[in-house]
């Protein structure tokens, strides 16, 4: 397969998995989808500002939806789970922008290393022209050209009643923290009980965050804790949470470690965009899969996916790669 079939491939599809899951929280879109997971909002507002850079009008749909649901969103949680520089320049881009329609001290953008201006700057979109005519000023400090616009009004309030909206209705429940994140994990995790070091790999919030919340929880009577050797191992009781919801226990949406799988797919979608990549020999462009594979690799396996060891030598490995990123991709479905 060639790096521009993958390319597209890569592209279509997750386009696709993004307007399905935003269709299910609020944005305006299309979407019979009804999953049975409980997606993560802020990394799928990290995975969707990279993304959307290949779709202007999801782009600004999500960007509206962040105005009129701001107060559903952790921004220290966006913050934690920006990995580079990348995920902080577009996470901090968009909280100014939403900052600017809906004023909120929370809100503020971090300052842009190196300040702003149109030298350096690139475009947002990859799929537009660069813009001209009236740049948004917010994008413009953090290094994007990207135009000007206004919220378009069209997004709703998430469903409380659709399993991918769990986070929402267990934010509302405990607030927005630590504790309704660590509730999340614990009710979907397919496992009998798990330590606080897996709980904090997904709840998004420093160890010492997560650790308070679970013993938080745990005088409150709504955990249970099981003490092997030295270590604490966390269990939420399905049937109690499931009644006080009003729910039946096999009903609780299920757990994805949403967080690494989403950042893997981000990477491999800004190496994908980069047209250095067109450039190389068969050899050259394996051997640089494989590097990529190799600083991925612990997302995708936490993640559930299926990562060969090694692989084929030399410019055969690009088929591996294909494969590895196919197995990504039907981590979405």
């Amino acid at each position: 397969m060639s790096i521009s079939a993958l390319r597209t491939e890569v592209g279509e599809r997750l386009l696709a998995f993004a307007w399905d899951e935003w269709g299910q929280l609020g944005v305006l879109a299309r979407s019979d989808r009804r999953d049975r997971w409980a997606i993560d909002p802020e990394a799928l507002v990290l995975f969707t500002l990279e993304i959307g850079r290949d779709d202007p009008r999801l782009f600004d749909e999500v960007l509206d939806w962040l105005v009129v649901n701001e107060r559903l969103v952790s921004v220290q949680r966006l913050r934690n789970l920006a990995a580079d520089d990348a995920d902080r320049a577009l996470a901090e881009a968009a909280l100014g922008w939403v900052a600017r329609w809906r004023p909120r001290a929370r809100l503020t953008a971090k300052a842009a290393n190196g300040g702003s201006g149109l030298d350096g700057s690139e475009p947002l979109f990859r799929t537009t022209r660069v813009p001209t005519r009236q740049l948004d000023e917010a994008f413009l400090a953090h290094g994007f050209l990207k135009p000007d616009v206004e919220p378009s009004r069209n997004s709703q309030r998430p469903d409380p009643a659709l399993p991918a909206n769990f986070a929402f209705r267990l934010r509302n429940l405990l607030g927005v923290g630590a504790r309704a994140e660590a509730i999340r994990v614990l009710l979907g995790v397919d496992a009998p009980n798990v330590t606080a070091q897996v709980v904090a790999a997904s709840a998004g919030y420093s160890k010492r965050n997560v650790h308070e919340a679970l013993a938080s929880l745990q005088a409150a009577g709504v955990l249970d804790v099981l003490v092997v050797g030295n270590e604490q191992r966390f269990r939420a009781p399905r049937e109690r949470w499931a009644a006080l919801l009003g729910i039946e226990a096999d009903e609780l949406p299920h757990h994805r470690d949403w967080p690494a799988l989403l950042h893997a797919l981000r990477r491999i979608v800004r190496w994908l965009a980069d047209p250095q990549e067109d450039e190389l020999s068969d050899y050259m462009r394996a051997s640089r899969a494989r590097e990529l594979v190799e600083e991925i690799g612990p997302d995708l396996r936490f993640a559930g996916v299926f990562v060969t060891d090694g692989g084929r030598p030399g410019a055969e490995y690009w088929e591996d790669f294909v494969g590895t990123v196919r197995a990504a991709l039907d981590a979405l479905t």
